[in-house]
């Protein structure tokens, strides 16, 4: 007597087909870039689901901090293939993000995670000012001014996070 393999149902296949789009998506978005907007949109719907997942405010901090680090790398990408029509708002999304997090470590005391927070902000302030300066500023592109925005907020956030006591 053979065995019969299980007919899968149209609800089984379908959640399957939901199943695989989805570990592919994830594969798919993880390099993706500001100016490939469709996948990007994904890729920025994925962190926020999984920011969301995450139970504690300091694994929303540590995850933050992470995104952090790839909002920098979307700023360097966009300034390297000189699509400049997006820094606006990849430059946004990066000062903004770091206001969050520095809001989530002082709404809830975090002592411990504004240290780690303000080393990675003075080395991000580095580096934008190193965008900022290799900027070409004799065009009529002024997107320049964004990268000396995020500088300034960085500024700020530092000052917020110093008083945390």
């Amino acid at each position: 007597m053979g065995i019969n393999p299980k007919i899968l149902t149209r609800a089984e296949i379908v959640l399957i087909a939901i199943l695989a789009l989805a570990a592919f998506s994830l594969i798919l978005t993880r390099y993706v870039n500001p100016d490939f907007v469709p996948l990007f949109n994904l890729k920025r719907l994925q962190e926020k689901v999984f920011l969301n997942t995450k139970p504690s405010p300091e694994s929303k901090v540590e995850y933050m901090t992470f995104l952090l680090n790839v909002r920098l790398d979307e700023i360097k990408y966009i300034l390297s293939r000189k699509k400049y029509d997006y820094l606006l708002s990849t430059s946004l999304r990066y000062s903004t993000l770091a206001g969050e997090t520095t809001e989530l470590i002082i709404a809830n005391n975090l002592k411990d995670q504004a240290e780690p927070l303000k080393n990675q902000f003075l080395y991000h302030k580095q580096i934008l000012h190193d965008l900022y300066v290799s900027y070409p500023k004799n065009t009529d592109n002024v997107e320049y001014k964004y990268l000396e925005d995020d500088i300034n907020y960085l500024d700020i956030y530092l000052n917020k996070l110093s008083r945390l006591k």
